[in-house]
């Protein structure tokens, strides 16, 4: 392998890959609770309120990205 794209593979522009929104959540988990994105989780937080401040912020950064609405 020598690390230049091959020529035969199309290159992908950034404009044409679309952006989804995404939306963070908070589920009970062993341990504690977890911050979700679609089916992946984090480790969990010791409480509620934690995993809650690092949704919510996490949520309003990918908002600006998409420069979406923020959502309470």
């Amino acid at each position: 392998m020598s690390g230049y794209p091959d020529a035969g593979v199309p290159e992908i522009q950034a404009e044409a890959v679309p952006h989804s929104s995404r939306t963070y959540g908070v589920v009970a988990r062993d341990g504690g609770w977890c911050v979700t994105l679609d089916s992946c989780a984090t480790r969990p937080f010791p409480d509620r309120e934690a995993a809650l401040r690092i949704a919510r912020q996490l949520q309003r950064q990918a908002d600006r990205l998409n420069h979406a609405e923020p959502r309470s």
